[in-house]
Parts: C-alpha cells; sequence; structure tokens
C-alpha cells in the first residue's frame, strides 16, 4: 500500500498535504493522526478502503478504550446520517475530544455552531450509558477553535471600549465554551471585570469597568 506523510496548522490541511503527495481523494484513503500540537499536525494517509473509516490515533490499541468506543459511536452516527466523515480522537486527559473532518460540513456546524452543539448533545446521550458522567466534546472542522479565536478578539476590543468610555457593555448571547474563553481572555486584566447574566440560551458576558473596591 502507497503512504504518505502531511504537516499543516490544522488536521485537514495535514491531511491535504499528503493527499497532494499521493494524487488521491479522502474517500479512498484511511488517515492516521501522528502528532497533533498548537502549531502543527502531522498525520500518516495510506490508500486503502476507506469510505467512511474512521481517523486512527497512534498504534496498536488505543490508549483510552472509553474514548475509542465514543469515536467509533459518533462514527457510526454520522455514516447512519449519510455523512461522509471521518472522526479522530484528540489527546486529552478530560473529556473525550473528538475531530470530525471531511468535505462541506457547514451542516454540521450551523449558525453560531448550533447544530455542532446539537451534534455533541446527542454524542453525550449516546455514550452516557457507557462513559457514565464523562463528558464528550465535539469539533467540526476545528470550528470551536476558529471560534474561540473569534470570540477573545471580540473580548479585547469590547474591553478597549469599556476603558474608553468608562461604561459597561453587555454582549451577544454566547455558548458556554465561548464565554469561557471571554472570561479566559479578560481574566488577567486589571481595569475590567466580566460576568455572566441570563438563563441559557440567552445567557450573556457583561464587560464592566473594574473599580477600586473591587
Amino acid at each position: 500500500m502507497r503512504s504518505a506523510q502531511g504537516r499543516g496548522p490544522t488536521l485537514e490541511e495535514a491531511v491535504d498535504a499528503a493527499l497532494i503527495e499521493l494524487g488521491e481523494s479522502r474517500r479512498n484513503v484511511d488517515v492516521r493522526v501522528l502528532s497533533e500540537g498548537p502549531e502543527e499536525t502531522v498525520v500518516e494517509v495510506t490508500v486503502g478502503p476507506a469510505e467512511g473509516s474512521a481517523v486512527a490515533v497512534g498504534d496498536g490499541a488505543p490508549a483510552d478504550p472509553e474514548a475509542e468506543q465514543a469515536r467509533v459511536m459518533l462514527q457510526d452516527l454520522l455514516t447512519k446520517m449519510g455523512i461522509r466523515a471521518s472522526v479522530a480522537l484528540r489527546p486529552s486527559d478530560g473529556p473525550v475530544q473528538l475531530d470530525v473532518t471531511g468535505r462541506e460540513l457547514g451542516l454540521l456546524i450551523g449558525w453560531r455552531g448550533e447544530t455542532l452543539r446539537a451534534l455533541q448533545a446527542v454524542a453525550n446521550m449516546l455514550v452516557a450509558r457507557d462513559l457514565g458522567e464523562r463528558r464528550v466534546i465535539v469539533d467540526v472542522e476545528r470550528y470551536r477553535q476558529r471560534r474561540e479565536h473569534t470570540v477573545r478578539e471580540i473580548a479585547y476590543r469590547a474591553a478597549r471600549q469599556v476603558k474608553m468610555t468608562g461604561d459597561p457593555i453587555t454582549l451577544d448571547a454566547m455558548q458556554p465554551f465561548e464565554r469561557r474563553a471571554i472570561h479566559l481572555a479578560l481574566e488577567e486584566d486589571p481595569a475590567v471585570l466580566t460576568n455572566s447574566i441570563g438563563e441559557e440560551p440567552n445567557r450573556r458576558i457583561v464587560v464592566s469597568p473594574r473599580s477600586d473596591e473591587s
């Protein structure tokens, strides 16, 4: 069998790099994630019968059988939905983190990630019986990563405006992971405070000037 390694800043780009070298399409290959870091992902792509197949992580038996079980369940769900995509495990010591990659998966993300949020809820329901309280986090084409970057920029702009005007700013309603990114982005800023108000799904963050008493 022919194989090639691909490198890129994201899983998708690393796979594409290997596919270009092999001259193959995604549906004809198996993908194995060799390493994954904040700046570079390395994969090994092997030509073989892989339409709808899963992405393997590392060599041999999975290091985390529960996480592998969750990955297989999500892969089966997507296959039954008629969605051609691959599910990979992202190394994690906490929640099971699953990355979904493929072509034209915008429908799985939805407006502001609402469909992705629903997919994650279904994934958690499917694995709850076997994994108990262990949480499953699903990402599609690195949407969560890209969205976290976007909301951090929103946080920094809001903080600058609060410092200029002295008035608090209430941001649009956001999902929990987005609000967490806002809090983390501004937690070390000595001039502003962040707090969440409202109820889901309309819970929002307020960025306020930090008073001397605070």
